[in-house]
């Protein structure tokens, strides 16, 4: 099962973008966190940028354990769209690992299910999105003692779009993420992804731990 999880994952990261095309605004954010989960008390700070279809984000995050298994986490960023002016950013996320991987249980993989919601505001108008998630990565050790993990997300929302001339208008879409975390330090984990959701492309991210 763990085998038949990370070959998905992988098949995903170098296939997805050709097996799927949603018509969507899509997230600005991207996904960039596994399933793993803090720990209470602990808190990361994130430094992101996306380069998606629908424009390019810069972004900041804080990733807080609001208890053992569960993560709260704010975002806020600019968002530069390739059809106008660039504007203002920002969405939460809310995630509880279900599932751990360790040697006391037989679970395939960590797994979190979550909710999130998003803000960005562009020329012309905004969209506001709010929906649920399930976010699925597996952790391997490498040679050296540091954590590889690749993950995956798949999120299902509800997009409304409201025009500074006054219409509006709301439909349901889903997106998938697939990428990878690497920690490189005992303070610092990398990320790469790829996101396909409407605003298809890649995301990259930098983890610190603070707290």
């Amino acid at each position: 099962m763990k085998k038949i999880f990370v070959i998905t994952l992988v098949a995903g990261i170098f296939l997805g973008g050709n097996v799927l095309a949603i018509d969507a605004f899509g997230s600005a954010f991207g996904c960039l966190t596994t399933a793993k989960a803090l720990g209470q008390g602990k808190g990361n700070l994130g430094f992101n940028i996306g380069l998606g279809d629908n424009g390019t984000s810069f972004n900041g995050t804080f990733d807080y354990g609001l208890s053992a298994y569960t993560n709260g986490r704010l975002k806020f960023g600019i968002f530069d769209p390739d059809f106008g002016d660039a504007g203002i950013a920002f969405g939460g996320d809310f995630r509880y690992q279900m599932f751990s991987v360790t040697e006391n249980n037989d679970h395939p993989f960590d797994m979190a299910p979550g909710a999130f919601l998003e803000y960005v505001d562009f020329e012309g108008g905004s969209i506001f999105e709010i929906g649920a998630m399930m976010i699925g990565s597996y952790p391997f050790e490498t040679s050296g003692g540091r954590i590889l993990a690749p993950y995956a997300r798949f999120n299902l929302r509800l997009e409304h779009y409201s025009s500074d001339g006054g219409g509006s208008d709301s439909e349901l879409k889903f997106g998938i993420n697939g990428g990878v975390s690497f920690e490189i330090s005992d303070l610092i984990k990398l990320y790469g992804e790829f996101q396909i959701d409407g605003n298809d492309g890649i995301f990259f991210g930098l983890d610190y731990n603070v707290l």
